[in-house]
C-alpha cells in the first residue's frame, strides 16, 4: 500500500495533564492510483468511543474502506456494531462504537472496544488520488 496519510492526536483536555478525558486521532489521507493509502502505527490507549468520516472535495469513490489494526494485525473493530467499511462518497458519517454479543446484537451495557497498541489505519478503495479525512475519538 501507499498513498498518503498524516496522522495527529489532540488530546483535548487531557493534554493540560489530567488523566482520562475524550481524545481524537485525526488521519487526513490521499489514495494512491490504486485508491489505497495507509499509515505508520501510532500508540492509542483507551476505549474507541466513535469515529468521523469526512470526504473531501476530490470525494473518494462511493463505498471504500477503513480499517483499523493493532500491533498483532487483528481489526480492533471486528467485533462492534459498524466496521467502517462502506463508507459514502460525499457525506460525512458519524458512527458509535459498541461491542457486539454472541448473537450480533449490541450490548446494552454500551462497552466500547479496547486498545493498547500501535494502530494502523489503512483506506482501501477509495479511487485515484481522492481524499478524506478520519476522526476517531477515544477516552485514555
Amino acid at each position: 500500500m501507499a498513498g498518503t496519510m498524516t496522522i495527529t492526536i489532540d488530546e483535548g483536555l487531557a493534554g493540560d495533564g489530567a488523566r482520562g478525558g475524550i481524545k481524537r486521532m485525526v488521519c487526513a489521507w490521499t489514495s494512491d492510483g490504486s485508491g489505497d493509502a495507509d499509515a505508520t502505527s501510532v500508540k492509542v490507549s483507551g476505549q474507541l468511543v466513535k469515529a468521523v468520516t469526512d470526504p473531501s472535495a476530490t470525494a473518494p469513490t462511493a463505498n471504500y474502506d477503513i480499517v483499523i489494526t493493532d500491533d498483532a494485525s487483528f481489526n480492533v473493530l471486528t467485533n462492534t456494531d459498524d466496521d467502517l467499511m462502506d463508507r459514502h462518497t460525499s457525506t460525512t458519517e458519524e458512527v458509535y462504537f459498541f461491542v457486539l454479543d454472541h448473537a450480533g446484537t449490541p450490548l446494552a451495557q454500551s462497552l466500547r472496544p479496547a486498545v493498547n497498541s500501535p494502530l494502523t489505519v489503512t483506506v482501501s478503495n477509495a479511487g485515484d488520488t481522492k481524499s478524506g479525512t478520519l476522526y476517531l475519538y477515544y477516552e485514555g
